[in-house]
């Protein structure tokens, strides 16, 4: 088992690990053009095991993208670093008060890549629109999407049924015991294009009786998913519904018509209900949803910018957090490097709507935010230390060096002088030879 501590303990494995880490990073800086950050994340840093292809912006792309190499992933790497700094900390470390602060350096590299792991599984973003004037009290993802069927019967509360979008494969069937009622998937759309299907000749139509779909002149087509951060996907599905020998027809469900700005088309339609044994129902398909608990209201939104351009100098967000809970009523102001912490979320102002008529802020939940500033701290304080004690160590060292040998003579009256004798001619050695 020796060679194998050998092995992990090595500076070879260091500088492998360290340029495998640099070329993982550089392919996915040239997938993020295509993927975007969030995918390439989960892609190449967020795996264990990652697969590099040819860049499509180097010459011969159309002839070499089939090409993958499998790579160790950000996650495999960051594992065999953690381990290869333990085994060579162990290998050549002697305790010492002197190297307390290698212990301290180490212990925060550790405690960084360590950081990483929990960022990564840990973290999740939202966002959340607050319309000027209006209030909000849940946050919603960027990307998970689900069905909801809401029933409004009860004035006092909602019942809610949420089935997350896996779950609408085409012609599967869904029996949950919260509705009286079946669901079929007729079609479902990760992403979707609306068209006129009066300037499509020959297109079908939409295969809804029911709801905002029927008796349009529109159509649908897939697109395809979109994983660039700057366009978001349309999902759309078709359901039919039904009970025990009485169809409820064929509904058509997109997050376009769950936004915030829906087009005038919808909006008259919208939302969509129907009743089933005396309770009112609405279906509708939109982005998952995370319920806080509090309000956060949007009394003023501010949007400046520079004269003559479009670029913003200043948008900011003032309004009030009330959290009945807590007795809780206070002014909040959010703005530009000016987020808002509160019960393990962190609201950044992000955007806002056309003619400044309401504010989107983003939300992050990450319970190990802290860590990486104690691991920064913790290798600094590492560095500084173990300069200070080296300076030390070696002053201590010069000191010594400066300090005379032995004691010194004392004062007194000089030894005389002893008086040279001649050298004779036998006073040094010789060397004769003879032939």
């Amino acid at each position: 088992m020796r060679w194998l501590f050998l092995f992990f303990s090595s500076l070879r494995l260091t500088v492998a690990l360290l340029a495998l880490a640099m070329i993982l990073i550089f392919l996915a800086t040239l997938d993020q053009v295509q993927w975007g950050v969030y995918e390439v994340q989960h892609r190449y840093f967020q795996t264990f095991i990652a697969f590099g292809h040819y860049p499509s912006q180097w010459p011969g792309a159309g002839y070499l993208s089939w090409l993958r190499v499998p790579l160790p992933g950000g996650f495999l790497l960051g594992a065999l670093l953690i381990v290869n700094l333990l085994c060579a900390h162990f290998r050549h470390y002697r305790a010492s008060l002197d190297k307390i602060g290698i212990s301290l350096i180490h212990g925060g590299l550790m405690l960084l890549i360590l950081s990483g792991f929990a960022i990564a599984y840990f973290q999740q973003e939202y966002y959340m629109w607050l319309n000027v004037g209006g209030r909000s009290d849940y946050i919603q993802s960027f990307r998970d999407v689900d069905l909801v069927l809401i029933d409004h019967t009860d004035p006092k509360a909602d019942l809610t049924v949420t089935i997350p979008t896996t779950h609408l494969q085409p012609g599967a069937t869904i029996h949950l015991d919260a509705l009286p009622f079946a669901l079929h998937v007729v079609e479902y759309y990760p992403n979707s294009q609306f068209y006129l299907r009066s300037q499509n000749p020959g297109s079908p139509a939409l295969p809804a009786d029911q709801g905002v779909a029927q008796n349009r002149d529109l159509g649908i087509a897939e697109r395809p998913y979109n994983y660039t951060d700057d366009t978001q996907n349309i999902p759309s599905a078709f359901l039919s519904l039904d009970t025990p020998g009485h169809p409820l027809g064929t509904w058509f469900v997109s997050t376009l018509l769950s936004g915030e700005i829906i087009p005038p088309l919808f909006a008259k339609n919208l939302p969509q209900t129907f009743t089933v044994n005396g309770h009112t129902w609405e279906i509708a398909l939109r982005p998952h949803r995370e319920y806080l608990g509090y309000y956060l209201y949007l009394d003023k939104f501010i949007h400046e910018i520079y004269p003559g351009t479009d670029v913003p100098r200043r948008f900011e967000s003032q309004g009030r957090l009330v959290n009945a809970a807590t007795s809780e009523d206070r002014h909040i102001l959010i703005y530009m490097n000016h987020p808002l912490r509160y019960g393990g979320l962190t609201f950044y102002q992000a955007s806002f709507a056309p003619n400044d008529t309401a504010s989107m802020l983003q939300v992050v939940s990450n319970p190990g935010w802290l860590l990486p500033y104690f691991s920064v701290a913790l290798v600094g304080f590492g560095l500084a230390l173990h300069f200070l004690l080296s300076f030390f160590r070696h002053l201590r060292a010069e000191s010594k060096l400066a300090k005379p040998a032995g004691p010194e003579p004392a004062a007194g009256p000089s030894p005389p002088l002893a008086h040279a004798q001649p050298a004779t001619r036998n006073s040094q050695p010789s060397v004769s030879a003879s032939l």
